[in-house]
């Protein structure tokens, strides 16, 4: 079970909501399972429905994450106008399979739907999620 502090849960809801119509990206750091730190990402990509983190924002955030000792717990993005799960390009792009997959849906008027996936070699498996106060 994932347990993700409400504080940055919040954080990334508010980053979807800003970016939309275009899809938010970012990175949770910590250690193993333990969700400590929130970094948004700028999406370079001007396509609404397709993201790719900035490269030279990622490279710095990967620098300063080493040196923190810490390390890429979870992977985040959003769906503006779709359900929150991983689409055929998500699944193939993904790099990580230790880290969470969060997909963040907007797709509901007046509801957001968070939901947390591991992937890998190609395989989806739905992750149980806790939002701790």
């Amino acid at each position: 079970m994932w347990v993700i502090p409400r504080v940055i849960i919040n954080k990334i809801l508010g980053h979807a909501q800003r970016s939309a119509p275009a899809e938010c990206v970012g990175i949770l750091s910590g250690i193993g399972q333990d969700i400590s730190g929130w970094h948004p990402l700028k999406n370079s990509l001007t396509d609404t429905d397709r993201f790719l983190a900035d490269p030279q924002q990622q490279l710095e955030l990967f620098k300063n994450l080493r040196k923190e000792q810490k390390e890429v717990v979870a992977i985040y993005h959003s769906h503006p106008t779709s359900p929150p799960v991983p689409s055929k390009l998500d699944i193939e792009l993904s790099e990580y399979p230790k880290a969470l997959y969060l997909v963040v849906s907007l797709n509901i008027e007046g509801c957001i739907e968070v939901v947390g996936y591991l992937i890998k070699n190609g395989q989806v498996t739905e992750e149980s999620l806790t939002i701790k106060d």
